[in-house]
């Protein structure tokens, strides 16, 4: 990491705040990330950065210090698949010149928009002193028999943001990894836009599958040593959670999932993102037992890194409440058209409920939409006139912070890549 780089912030006055928070961010990663090491070990992840960074939603752009700390978790991979990097690139490049010369990106370019890719690219950013990109990438294109059901439910299309694939060594270990953002639609399973999330995850499932069993089909019978690519699809799936039919969707073509007790996303609910493999040969990758493991068995701990326990905490409030003043201060026309709107609905409550025709059913319904309208009335009033509580509501609980850094939380993996005593073993 190129720290110096802090000195030349344009605003100096986010530079205390940087070093505090960037020493905050360094001891958790310690903590929950194993250390990197050289021949013996892959630290391998994905991570969803938040509509990096094109500000669609008004809550950023993203500050200075805000990249720190972006660079400083990717510092702690080998390599990481990424998700939402969008069209404009020089906020991805702010983020590689704090991680220094020794790393190297590769991108798709944008998924239209009209499609459901929201001029979003997917891509790796990798350590090219720990891990060497073989020279193979690709996006996946879906042959004409395995096309996906449009929301009208008519089988006609390709993916929404195509899946990105690429070839990677690090040491012995050999293996190809496909990133993906999956549709996301709506909610209602019954909905053709659920089903088609389902048929997505299902056919990238299914065309990597096939190659890696072509892969595990490649050894040669006349020697006991095999080092096949294994396969590895990683990313955003919005996956509900593994009991839902989104996950099944993966499990059916051979694939397994790394398992965490909890969500990646802020409040830890959501399993939408994942790293699941398919491995092609009993001579292949292990999963390290790091001393971050409650057993041998991967599956047994929490692979997630939350920088939420340790930048943008309540604790910190003071050192953003400037910055949150100016946001409200910057869209405080916005926060009054609000107002104004939740004014007139709760006139317009008051009034029905004055009628002496309701149901107790349906006046029981709007004293709740009125109490809620009220709340909502009150707390936006407050925000705008800058008080100190609804300020600090606004900074824990809003999207806002979710912009600044992400609203999913990073997965990671430690995979031993160190082959060499099998190598010995099985070739002479």
């Amino acid at each position: 990491m190129e720290y110096y780089r802090i000195k030349y912030f344009k605003k100096k006055e986010y530079i205390p705040r940087c070093v505090s928070l960037l020493k905050e961010l360094r001891r958790g990663l310690d903590t929950k990330i194993p250390e990197r090491r050289l021949n013996e070990t892959l630290i391998f992840g994905s991570w969803n950065i938040r509509e990096f960074d094109s500000n669609s939603k008004k809550f950023g752009p993203r500050k200075e210090d805000d990249f720190v700390y972006i660079a400083e978790i990717i510092s702690r991979f080998d390599v990481l698949a990424i998700q939402e990097i969008n069209d404009d690139l020089v906020p991805l490049q702010k983020v590689m010149r704090m991680l220094g010369d020794e790393y190297e990106y590769i991108l798709t370019d944008v998924a239209a928009w009209k499609s459901g890719g929201n001029n979003e690219r997917l891509g790796f950013i990798y350590d090219k002193r720990t891990v060497k990109f073989n020279g193979v990438a690709g996006e996946l294109v879906l042959p004409q028999n395995m096309l996906i059901r449009n929301n009208d439910g008519v089988i006609e299309r390709q993916f929404a943001r195509t899946p990105f694939k690429c070839s990677f060594q690090a040491g012995w270990f050999k293996f190809k990894v496909t990133t993906v953002h999956i549709y996301y639609g709506k909610d209602s399973e019954e909905s053709n836009h659920f089903k088609r999330r389902v048929e997505e995850i299902d056919k990238v499932a299914k065309l990597i599958s096939e190659n890696a069993e072509k892969e595990g089909g490649k050894k040669d019978p006349s020697t006991n040593w095999f080092n096949p690519y294994n396969y590895f699809i990683v990313g955003d799936f919005n996956i509900v959670n593994e009991n839902n039919v989104t996950y099944d969707a993966l499990a059916k073509y051979g694939f397994e999932t790394i398992k965490n007790r909890k969500g990646s996303n802020k409040d830890r609910t959501k399993f939408y993102d994942q790293i699941s493999y398919y491995k092609t040969s009993n001579l292949d990758f292990d999963w390290k037992d790091s001393n971050r493991s409650t057993g041998k068995d991967h599956n047994n701990t929490d692979r997630i890194f939350n920088f939420f326990n340790y930048i943008y905490t309540e604790a910190q409030f003071p050192l953003f409440k400037t910055d949150i003043v100016n946001y409200i201060t910057r869209n405080k026309a916005s926060f009054k058209e609000d107002i104004e709107e939740l004014a007139i609905k709760i006139e317009g409550i008051e009034a029905e409920l004055a009628l002496d025709t309701l149901s107790k059913t349906r006046r029981k319904t709007l004293e709740r939409q009125l109490k809620k309208a009220n709340e909502t009335h009150n707390y936006t009033k407050n925000l705008v006139a800058l008080k100190t509580e609804e300020l600090t509501d606004f900074y824990l609980n809003s999207p806002w912070n979710t912009f600044q850094v992400s609203d999913h939380l990073p997965l990671w993996a430690e995979i031993n890549i160190d082959k060499s005593d099998e190598y010995l073993d099985n070739s002479f």
